[in-house]
Protein backbone atom coordinates (compact mmCIF):
# COMPACT_ATOMS: atom_id res chain seq x y z
CA UNK A 1 0.00 0.00 0.00
CA UNK A 2 1.50 3.35 -0.87
CA UNK A 3 0.55 6.72 0.56
CA UNK A 4 1.45 9.19 -2.60
CA UNK A 5 0.83 12.80 -1.95
CA UNK A 6 3.45 14.34 -4.84
CA UNK A 7 5.36 13.30 -7.44
CA UNK A 8 8.26 15.26 -5.55
CA UNK A 9 8.60 13.07 -2.47
CA UNK A 10 10.94 10.94 -0.18
CA UNK A 11 10.03 7.63 0.72
CA UNK A 12 8.75 6.44 3.93
CA UNK A 13 8.66 2.47 4.09
CA UNK A 14 6.80 1.32 7.43
CA UNK A 15 6.64 -2.15 8.61
CA UNK A 16 3.68 -3.30 10.36
CA UNK A 17 2.99 -6.19 12.24
CA UNK A 18 -0.05 -8.41 11.04
CA UNK A 19 -1.97 -10.95 12.98
CA UNK A 20 -4.84 -12.78 11.00
CA UNK A 21 -6.80 -12.85 14.14
CA UNK A 22 -7.01 -9.02 14.37
CA UNK A 23 -7.22 -7.54 10.82
CA UNK A 24 -9.16 -5.01 11.42
CA UNK A 25 -5.91 -3.47 14.13
CA UNK A 26 -4.14 -3.72 10.45
CA UNK A 27 -6.97 -2.23 8.36
CA UNK A 28 -7.34 0.99 11.69
CA UNK A 29 -3.80 1.20 11.38
CA UNK A 30 -2.84 2.18 7.76
CA UNK A 31 -6.11 3.94 7.82
CA UNK A 32 -4.64 6.31 10.24
CA UNK A 33 -1.20 6.55 8.28
CA UNK A 34 -3.29 7.31 4.83
CA UNK A 35 -5.31 10.09 6.34
CA UNK A 36 -2.77 12.04 8.48
CA UNK A 37 0.80 11.49 6.50
CA UNK A 38 1.08 14.38 4.23
CA UNK A 39 4.38 15.58 3.11
CA UNK A 40 6.11 12.66 1.86
CA UNK A 41 4.95 8.98 0.46
CA UNK A 42 4.18 6.41 3.17
CA UNK A 43 4.71 3.18 1.85
CA UNK A 44 3.88 0.12 3.59
CA UNK A 45 4.44 -3.23 4.09
CA UNK A 46 2.73 -5.84 6.68
CA UNK A 47 4.75 -8.41 7.79
CA UNK A 48 2.87 -11.62 7.31
CA UNK A 49 4.71 -14.69 9.00
CA UNK A 50 3.16 -17.08 6.09
CA UNK A 51 4.36 -14.79 3.36
CA UNK A 52 8.15 -14.21 5.35
CA UNK A 53 8.05 -17.85 5.49
CA UNK A 54 7.25 -18.43 1.79
CA UNK A 55 10.23 -15.62 1.44
CA UNK A 56 12.47 -17.95 3.33
CA UNK A 57 13.19 -14.90 5.95
CA UNK A 58 11.42 -16.76 9.04
CA UNK A 59 11.47 -20.50 9.90
CA UNK A 60 10.63 -19.71 13.93
CA UNK A 61 8.48 -22.60 14.94
CA UNK A 62 5.44 -22.01 17.34
CA UNK A 63 2.60 -23.74 18.66
CA UNK A 64 -1.01 -22.39 20.46
CA UNK A 65 -2.00 -24.04 22.59
CA UNK A 66 -6.74 -24.88 24.10
CA UNK A 67 -6.62 -21.53 24.62
CA UNK A 68 -5.00 -19.42 22.14
CA UNK A 69 -1.78 -18.90 23.76
CA UNK A 70 1.58 -18.60 21.02
CA UNK A 71 4.39 -20.84 22.44
CA UNK A 72 8.06 -20.45 20.93
CA UNK A 73 9.34 -23.89 20.52
CA UNK A 74 12.69 -21.95 19.92
CA UNK A 75 12.07 -20.62 23.77
CA UNK A 76 10.08 -21.98 25.43
CA UNK A 77 8.58 -18.89 26.77
CA UNK A 78 4.46 -17.51 25.91
CA UNK A 79 4.22 -14.63 23.58
CA UNK A 80 1.02 -12.16 22.46
CA UNK A 81 0.93 -12.43 18.83
CA UNK A 82 1.86 -13.75 15.34
CA UNK A 83 4.40 -10.48 14.95
CA UNK A 84 5.93 -10.97 18.23
CA UNK A 85 9.32 -11.97 16.09
CA UNK A 86 8.76 -11.25 13.04
CA UNK A 87 8.94 -7.46 13.77
CA UNK A 88 12.80 -8.06 13.67
CA UNK A 89 12.47 -9.46 10.46
CA UNK A 90 12.31 -5.96 9.24
CA UNK A 91 15.90 -5.37 8.78
CA UNK A 92 16.61 -8.37 6.83
CA UNK A 93 13.63 -7.81 4.65
CA UNK A 94 13.86 -4.06 4.63
CA UNK A 95 18.36 -5.09 3.63
CA UNK A 96 16.73 -7.28 1.05
CA UNK A 97 15.08 -4.49 -0.56
CA UNK A 98 17.77 -2.38 -0.70
CA UNK A 99 16.51 0.12 1.70
CA UNK A 100 19.44 2.60 3.00
CA UNK A 101 17.11 4.99 4.81
CA UNK A 102 15.00 4.58 7.92
CA UNK A 103 12.19 2.71 8.06
CA UNK A 104 9.49 2.04 11.01
CA UNK A 105 8.01 -0.93 12.66
CA UNK A 106 5.23 -1.30 14.60
CA UNK A 107 2.36 -3.38 15.99
CA UNK A 108 -0.73 -3.20 14.49
CA UNK A 109 -2.51 -2.20 17.61
CA UNK A 110 -1.87 1.42 16.67
CA UNK A 111 -3.63 4.47 15.32
CA UNK A 112 -1.33 7.72 14.05
CA UNK A 113 -3.47 10.83 14.40
CA UNK A 114 -0.36 13.10 13.55
CA UNK A 115 2.17 12.69 10.04
CA UNK A 116 4.64 10.39 10.51
CA UNK A 117 6.99 12.94 8.22
CA UNK A 118 7.78 14.55 11.32
CA UNK A 119 8.82 11.53 13.03
CA UNK A 120 11.08 10.23 10.29
CA UNK A 121 13.04 13.86 10.32
CA UNK A 122 13.18 13.96 13.78
CA UNK A 123 15.55 10.14 13.67
CA UNK A 124 17.33 11.25 10.30
CA UNK A 125 18.90 13.99 13.18
CA UNK A 126 20.50 11.12 14.94
CA UNK A 127 22.34 9.30 12.13
CA UNK A 128 24.64 7.64 14.77
CA UNK A 129 21.73 5.22 16.18
CA UNK A 130 20.53 1.97 14.64
CA UNK A 131 17.73 1.67 16.61
CA UNK A 132 15.42 4.49 18.51
CA UNK A 133 12.10 3.93 20.45
CA UNK A 134 10.06 5.26 23.28
CA UNK A 135 11.99 4.13 26.17
CA UNK A 136 9.26 2.98 28.33
CA UNK A 137 10.40 2.00 32.55
CA UNK A 138 7.37 -0.34 32.90
CA UNK A 139 6.51 -3.87 33.81
CA UNK A 140 2.86 -5.96 33.67
CA UNK A 141 2.14 -7.66 37.10
CA UNK A 142 2.76 -11.03 37.69
CA UNK A 143 0.54 -12.77 35.89
CA UNK A 144 -1.32 -10.29 34.51
CA UNK A 145 -3.12 -11.14 30.67
CA UNK A 146 -3.88 -8.94 27.57
CA UNK A 147 -6.48 -8.68 24.88
CA UNK A 148 -8.35 -11.38 25.22
CA UNK A 149 -6.77 -13.46 27.76
CA UNK A 150 -3.53 -13.73 26.41
CA UNK A 151 -0.13 -13.96 28.93
CA UNK A 152 1.74 -10.66 29.69
CA UNK A 153 5.38 -11.57 29.20
CA UNK A 154 7.91 -10.11 31.47
CA UNK A 155 11.47 -8.90 30.46
CA UNK A 156 13.58 -5.90 30.41
CA UNK A 157 12.81 -3.28 28.10
CA UNK A 158 9.43 -3.90 27.38
CA UNK A 159 7.28 -2.00 24.83
CA UNK A 160 10.22 -0.57 23.50
CA UNK A 161 10.63 -2.46 20.10
CA UNK A 162 6.32 -2.24 19.67
CA UNK A 163 7.54 0.90 17.46
CA UNK A 164 10.66 1.41 16.27
CA UNK A 165 12.58 3.58 14.05
CA UNK A 166 15.75 1.56 12.68
CA UNK A 167 18.15 2.95 11.18
CA UNK A 168 19.39 1.04 7.65
CA UNK A 169 22.44 2.65 7.02
CA UNK A 170 24.05 1.76 10.30
CA UNK A 171 26.69 -0.59 10.40
CA UNK A 172 25.44 -1.88 13.63
CA UNK A 173 22.30 -3.58 12.08
CA UNK A 174 24.05 -5.87 9.47
CA UNK A 175 24.48 -8.08 12.52
CA UNK A 176 20.87 -8.75 12.47
CA UNK A 177 20.19 -11.73 10.08
CA UNK A 178 17.59 -13.93 9.04
CA UNK A 179 19.52 -16.61 11.11
CA UNK A 180 19.83 -14.61 14.31
CA UNK A 181 15.59 -13.89 14.03
CA UNK A 182 15.01 -17.46 13.64
CA UNK A 183 17.66 -18.34 16.70
CA UNK A 184 18.29 -16.28 19.10
CA UNK A 185 15.68 -15.66 21.92
CA UNK A 186 12.74 -13.48 22.57
CA UNK A 187 14.44 -11.93 25.60
CA UNK A 188 17.68 -11.04 23.53
CA UNK A 189 15.71 -10.06 20.61
CA UNK A 190 13.11 -7.41 22.18
CA UNK A 191 16.84 -6.27 24.47
CA UNK A 192 18.59 -5.15 21.24
CA UNK A 193 21.08 -7.35 21.93
CA UNK A 194 22.87 -7.17 18.47
CA UNK A 195 23.66 -3.26 19.40
CA UNK A 196 25.64 -1.26 21.96
CA UNK A 197 23.33 1.13 24.41
CA UNK A 198 24.63 4.09 22.43
CA UNK A 199 23.38 2.61 19.50
CA UNK A 200 19.82 2.99 20.94
CA UNK A 201 18.26 6.12 20.82
CA UNK A 202 15.34 7.43 21.78
CA UNK A 203 12.22 9.52 20.68
CA UNK A 204 9.59 11.29 22.13
CA UNK A 205 7.37 9.78 24.64
CA UNK A 206 3.99 11.10 22.37
CA UNK A 207 4.68 8.25 19.48
CA UNK A 208 3.96 5.25 21.69
CA UNK A 209 0.96 6.74 23.86
CA UNK A 210 -0.33 3.84 25.90
CA UNK A 211 -3.30 4.45 28.48
CA UNK A 212 -2.39 3.34 32.15
CA UNK A 213 0.93 3.69 31.15
CA UNK A 214 2.01 7.16 29.59
CA UNK A 215 1.44 10.58 30.82
CA UNK A 216 -2.61 11.06 30.41
CA UNK A 217 -1.99 14.57 29.77
CA UNK A 218 0.17 13.86 26.75
CA UNK A 219 -1.35 14.42 23.23
CA UNK A 220 -0.55 11.64 21.82
CA UNK A 221 0.90 11.20 18.13
CA UNK A 222 0.62 7.86 17.92
CA UNK A 223 -1.72 5.71 19.93
CA UNK A 224 -0.73 1.83 20.59
CA UNK A 225 -3.94 -0.39 22.27
CA UNK A 226 -1.23 -2.34 23.90
CA UNK A 227 -3.69 -3.90 26.73
CA UNK A 228 -7.07 -4.48 24.04
CA UNK A 229 -8.54 -2.92 20.77
CA UNK A 230 -11.95 -1.61 21.43
CA UNK A 231 -12.90 -5.01 19.67
CA UNK A 232 -11.95 -7.33 23.02
CA UNK A 233 -13.69 -7.61 26.19
CA UNK A 234 -13.02 -4.97 28.61
CA UNK A 235 -11.69 -2.46 26.32
CA UNK A 236 -14.95 -1.15 24.40
CA UNK A 237 -14.72 2.29 25.86
CA UNK A 238 -11.15 2.47 26.27
CA UNK A 239 -9.63 5.89 25.41
CA UNK A 240 -9.54 7.15 22.28
CA UNK A 241 -11.61 4.13 21.36
CA UNK A 242 -13.94 6.18 18.87
CA UNK A 243 -11.20 7.39 17.23
CA UNK A 244 -10.08 3.71 16.32
CA UNK A 245 -13.66 2.89 14.94
CA UNK A 246 -13.28 6.14 13.20
CA UNK A 247 -10.27 5.08 11.33
CA UNK A 248 -11.79 1.49 10.36
CA UNK A 249 -14.83 2.53 9.15
CA UNK A 250 -13.56 5.22 7.08
CA UNK A 251 -10.47 3.37 5.51
CA UNK A 252 -12.38 0.30 4.85
CA UNK A 253 -14.68 2.51 2.79
CA UNK A 254 -11.98 3.23 1.36
CA UNK A 255 -10.90 -0.57 0.20
CA UNK A 256 -14.32 -0.58 -1.04
CA UNK A 257 -15.81 -3.21 1.52
CA UNK A 258 -17.30 -2.21 4.94
CA UNK A 259 -18.02 -5.99 5.98
CA UNK A 260 -15.80 -8.08 4.56
CA UNK A 261 -12.15 -8.52 5.93
CA UNK A 262 -11.26 -11.21 2.64
CA UNK A 263 -8.14 -10.01 0.50
CA UNK A 264 -6.73 -7.07 3.04
CA UNK A 265 -3.94 -9.45 4.56
CA UNK A 266 -0.52 -8.31 2.96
Amino acid sequence: MKVVVSDDYVLMDIFIGYDASTVEAYVACTGSIRENTRDEVAEIHGLNHRKLRADNLFDRQWSVDEVGQFWDQEDGRPFSTEFSFTRFCTIPLARRMGITDWVMFCDSDFIFPHDLTKLFDYCRGYPDKAVMTVQFDWQPEEGAVKMDGRQQSQYSRKLWSSLMMINMSHPSNSKLTTEVVNSASGTRLHNFFWLDESEIGCIPAQWNWIEGVSDANTVPAGIHFSHGLPTHPGYTNCRYSTEWWEYLHRQLTYLGDSQNFEGLQP
